[in-house]
């Protein structure tokens, strides 16, 4: 078998996780709309749904770090870098019509007191997502200890935020975030660059 098949197994389950949790997918709904033969999801994923899904959850926490330090190294100043990594939030969430955003939310909800392997999975990836913004901080001259606890600040209020603008269908809550982060950002005096940001849009 191709890793082709494997790679539309784990595309699949990503999508489906962030749509519908992982008690709301089921394997035969990944084999179905993956168009993959059911022996092939054992044949990749022996311990089956579990690992499945620490696959897709790697595979989401990849993309969401790449994604975000793709937009963090477009601009050099690390405040106006965090806003575009926000504007480019809520262009993705707009797009898709107030349900993404938050691909690993629904999972670390359910799974997290009960499956160390899922949760694993989630913390790793949500602490390569706060590492790639510490990175930014401390480039732009925040201490490493303010720029970790700044960046843990951000993707919290991320996630917080996507779930409310998920539930209201409305971007006003990251839209909120937006303006706060730039805010704490910009009174930071920890930071030389602390006054050099930019400007409430």
């Amino acid at each position: 078998m191709d890793n082709t098949t494997r790679q539309q197994l784990v595309a699949t389950t990503s999508r489906l996780l962030e749509a519908q949790g992982y008690h709301g997918t089921g394997l035969s709904q990944i084999i179905r709309e993956s168009g993959a033969p059911r022996g092939s999801l054992y044949y990749y994923f022996p311990d089956g749904k579990e690992e499945l899904a620490a696959a897709a959850i790697a595979e989401q926490g990849a993309r969401m770090r790449d994604f975000t330090a793709q937009l963090l190294n477009e601009v050099a100043d690390p405040v106006a870098a965090v806003d575009r990594v926000l504007v480019g939030l809520i262009e993705h969430f707009s797009a898709s019509q107030y349900c993404g955003g938050a691909p690993l939310a629904a999972v670390a909800l359910e799974t997290a007191a009960h499956n160390p392997r899922l949760r694993t999975a989630c913390t790793a990836a949500y602490n390569d997502m706060i590492d790639v913004f510490t990175a930014k901080l401390r480039a732009g001259g925040y201490p490493p200890t303010r720029a970790m606890r700044l960046a843990t600040v951000i993707v919290a209020g991320i996630e917080g935020a996507v779930i409310l603008s998920r539930t209201q269908q409305s971007t006003a809550p990251l839209a909120l975030l937006r303006e706060e982060v730039s805010i704490l950002l910009r009174c930071d005096n920890t930071s030389p660059q602390a006054g050099n940001t930019v400007a409430h849009r």
